[in-house]
């Protein structure tokens, strides 16, 4: 749980979400509070409270200041986070793109602060990114789709190293999409064949711009390579069928269809979570059924 501490009232043991100044004065952020060092920094620091987080840290001691933080503040931290968010992935893939070396450290941070979040505040994340921008709507998507996959590994109680990687993988699952021309990406009209067959391209884009670097995880590039496949054979880029498809790909697919469903693009309507779900358990053919239902069980309305 966040919980607003007067920065008098710290102590080691407290793992700190935020400092509540200007990046300037104290830049460091979600870290376990257990050198000397730090603490004497909060308190030089012009923040008055700290945000601190007792799932990761001790409990904050009673005292007549402290309070829980309130939905607007939580709200305002997860907005906070989301900008820092979608600035490093937009850098990490434009620079993907223009054949400039991925730092897996920047995104790691980005996952960091998704998996290690309580449901309440990823919960917010996903919320917020539904207010797409034109021009940031890609990495607002990739940005949706990490969260989504990270939230269901979760449900499904995977391993921490597994929910990491498949944040990890929603994050760059359309890379390739960078390629292409905003003319077709952005288009509000249906696309022509030639421009659909591009757009059908990104998978392996994405893919071969991936796999030049050494540091990039296979199940993050078989996620990248594969989220458009069917469990009936007739997705792309491959055609994979049911056992040829992983569970990490499954819930790629499942967690990409229900952002795209549930977010306003266009010339077409936003659903609802329980109309994106609907549609997407009838298509038994497409999507994993177990994963649409125990995703439609974690998302509020």
């Amino acid at each position: 749980m966040l919980t607003r501490v007067p920065k008098a009232d710290i102590r080691k043991g407290m793992f700190v979400e935020a400092v509540e100044c200007s990046a300037a004065a104290f830049g460091k952020r979600r870290f376990l509070l257990n050198s000397h060092q730090d603490y004497l920094a909060i308190q030089e620091s012009p923040a008055d409270f700290v945000v601190i987080n007792t799932t990761y840290g001790t409990e904050a001691a009673p005292h007549s200041g402290q309070r829980p933080l309130t939905r607007a503040e939580k709200r305002a931290e997860a907005a906070a986070t989301l900008t820092r968010s979608i600035k490093a992935l937009k850098t990490e893939l434009i620079t993907v793109v223009v054949g400039g070396k991925l730092n897996l450290e920047s995104l790691s941070k980005v996952v960091e602060e998704i998996g290690q979040a309580d449901s309440e505040t990823t919960s917010l994340f996903y919320d917020l990114t539904r207010f797409r921008q034109k021009d940031e709507a890609l990495f607002q998507h990739s940005l949706a789709v990490g969260i989504l996959m990270g939230k269901l590994g979760t449900a499904l109680e995977l391993d921490t190293d597994t929910v990491a990687l498949l944040v990890l993988s929603g994050l760059l699952h359309d890379v390739g999409k960078l390629t292409l021309s905003k003319n077709i990406l952005q288009k509000q009209t249906p696309l022509t064949a030639v421009e659909r067959k591009l757009l059908r391209s990104h998978p392996q884009r994405g893919h071969h711009l991936l796999k030049r670097h050494v540091i990039v995880p296979d199940e993050v590039l078989d996620v990248c390579l594969h989220h458009h496949e069917a469990l009936d054979g007739s997705g792309y880029p491959s055609g994979k069928s049911a056992s040829e498809i992983s569970q990490m790909v499954r819930i790629a697919t499942v967690c990409d269809a229900f952002d795209k469903l549930t977010t306003a693009r266009p010339g077409k309507s936003d659903r609802g979570v329980a109309e994106a779900i609907a549609w997407m358990f009838a298509r038994d053919h497409q999507f994993d059924r177990k994963l649409v239902l125990r995703l439609g069980a974690i998302i509020d309305d």
